[in-house]
């Protein structure tokens, strides 16, 4: 990456190049969420009230800022009429994010008042159907189009939803809290009215849209109308973001995210050759993406300012060539924030046709990135099924009976309408009752046991209960410590009672821990003091013994089985 920096020193403006791996130029911009992060103190402070009195002076008449300038250091001091605000290079929102802030700390009215003209702007600027242009009023040109170029429309829609929903704008008056949300709201189908597609197929987005039919458009010379590895990659992760998405945002974000998957550049790096950003062979080298491809094909191309696509990043100029985002590594935040999506979403993804066997229960359970150490064993048992039946993983860190209830988990979680419920808790409820997760084994936990087979039952999924198992940790002589059995057993006596099945986990894992003893066991482990949560093979292993019972426990999973749980351990 080519990045132009912009150092203050001196009373000058001073201007160096700093290059990084992938070919981007782009001007240094104000640390706003450096800013944002800092104390209320600070906004108190001398530097502070500096930094927001410079803010002001930098708004232009219809309410907006400046791009590419440095409005957090110095006053603006020239001409007004030279000031001219624009939503692009990540103009804007930033001082009005400053200012907000500023207003809340300070209690400046001035500060209120100036974020209240910007908002304004922003809430007329959007266009009916939706998108914003990159300059209101509006300025000839491509400067009109539906903008998602550095991630303009993002930016906005994220500000709009801030101001809806965040106390940080509690001194924004109802009106105008109502109307962002409604700009929010017209916004998301804007973006999904723009989403390209060929022959039937979503793909992702153009940098920027037509204002009147959505389609894909050309701004510079060099920005062909195309697919967009950048900017998509924001309009996704903003998606990704929305609770209860509807059907149509659940097909925009599987579309994009299978078009990310598709487009993967293997086997090339960027670097310095002979004083010239090269493109070289890498074969070991992480995917990149192209910032544009080709509609039709998918193929990422450059261009010089004579607007001719290449195919070969190599043939461009040397201008061209250090002065943009031509490679980037996009793709890994899509795909960051997708395994997060799936997670709490997943459940509507359920194919056509097929079966949920739904699993609740605490950390021991529970889905984890593949960056974190530790491992639930609900993360290996869809591979025993067949794709018949979908398996969701609702099981939630920290959670006992009884917060997985009172936090709105339960209702959610059952809203996936299963054929089947494994329930798996103790571990927290079995802390000290002091705590607010826990709960009594004879009384409150087997009560909360009865309420999950109870709802499970009148929405037309049969409950399993499985009992907790062991933790890792050995008494002096040998034997395991039995803090969890009395959950154990309130299960089993629960199971009894209302005649469902069981699979007997804590047996299960108490048997095998003891076969493997202390030193073995803690191979389990994520972390070598961790006697309670697991690594990848601890929680396959605690898969494999739980599949070893459940078919037998439940004979309707039989049909649906894809291979034996048979493997000695």
């Amino acid at each position: 990456m080519l990045e132009l920096k912009r150092v203050k020193g001196m009373g000058r403006l001073w201007l160096f190049i700093v290059v990084c791996a992938c070919g981007m130029l782009s001007y240094a911009r104000a640390p706003w969420n450096y800013y944002l992060n800092k104390p209320d103190d600070w906004f108190k402070s001398d530097k502070g009230k500096q930094i927001l009195e410079n803010i002001l002076t930098w708004q232009d008449d219809n309410g907006v800022w400046p791009k590419n300038e440095d409005t957090d250091i110095m006053a603006f001091t020239a001409d007004r009429k030279e000031l001219r605000g624009t939503f692009d290079n990540e103009a804007t929102t930033g001082e009005m994010r400053m200012l907000a802030r500023g207003y809340t700390v300070l209690g400046d009215e001035r500060y209120k008042t100036a974020f209240l003209k910007g908002l304004d702007l922003i809430l007329k600027a959007q266009y009916p159907n939706g998108g914003w242009p990159q300059y209101y009023p509006l300025r000839k040109g491509y400067y009109t189009r539906i903008t998602f170029n550095d991630q303009c429309m993002v930016r906005l829609m994220n500000m709009m939803d801030e101001v809806a929903k965040s106390d940080t704008y509690s001194f924004v008056d109802a009106k105008r809290r109502a109307d962002a949300k409604a700009a929010f709201d017209k916004g998301v189908d804007c973006v999904l009215k723009c989403q390209i597609r060929v022959n039937g197929k979503l793909k992702v987005w153009c940098a920027q849209h037509d204002e009147v039919d959505f389609s894909p458009r050309p701004a510079r010379s060099y920005e062909l109308a195309s697919l967009s590895g950048g900017e998509s990659a924001g309009i996704l992760r903003l998606l990704m973001s929305l609770d209860n998405p509807s059907p149509q945002v659940v097909q925009a974000i599987q579309a994009g995210v299978a078009w990310y998957k598709q487009s993967e550049i293997h086997g090339l790096a960027i670097r310095w050759v002979d004083g010239k950003l090269t493109a070289v062979p890498d074969p070991n080298g992480k995917p990149l993406w192209g910032r544009f491809c080709e509609i039709e094909t998918d193929r990422a191309f450059f261009c010089d300012r004579d607007g001719i696509p290449k195919y070969d990043y190599n043939l461009i100029d040397q201008e061209r060539s250090t002065g943009y985002a031509w490679y980037g590594r996009w793709g890994d935040d899509v795909y960051k924030d997708y395994e997060k999506w799936q997670r709490r979403w997943g459940h509507l993804l359920v194919s056509p046709g097929a079966k949920v066997l739904m699993i609740i229960g605490d950390s021991t359970v529970c889905e984890y990135p593949e960056s974190d150490r530790r491992a639930g064993w609900g993360q290996f048992i869809q591979g025993y099924f067949t794709d018949d039946v979908k398996v969701l993983n609702h099981a939630k860190s920290g959670r006992s009976t009884k917060t997985f209830l009172n936090q709105g988990l339960w209702t959610k979680a059952l809203a996936t309408k299963p054929a089947w419920v494994l329930i798996q808790f103790g571990h927290n409820d079995s802390h000290d009752l002091s705590k607010p997760e826990a709960t009594n084994a004879a009384t409150d936990f087997a009560d909360n046991l009865r309420k999950y087979i109870a709802d499970s039952r009148a929405a037309g999924a049969e409950p399993i209960l499985i009992t907790p198992m062991y933790r890792r940790k050995f008494e002096a002589n040998g034997t395991l410590e039995e803090n969890l059995k009395p959950y154990a057993e309130a299960m089993k006596k629960v199971a009894v009672e209302l005649k469902v099945p069981i699979v007997d986990l804590h047996t299960a894992s108490g048997e095998l821990y003891l076969k493997l003893g202390p030193e073995k066991t803690a191979e389990l482990a994520n972390a070598p003091e961790d006697r309670t949560h697991f690594n990848r093979k601890g929680a396959e292993m605690m898969a494999e013994l739980v599949m070893q019972q459940l078919p037998g426990a439940v004979p309707s999973l039989k049909a649906n089985l894809k291979k034996a749980s048979d493997k000695s351990i």
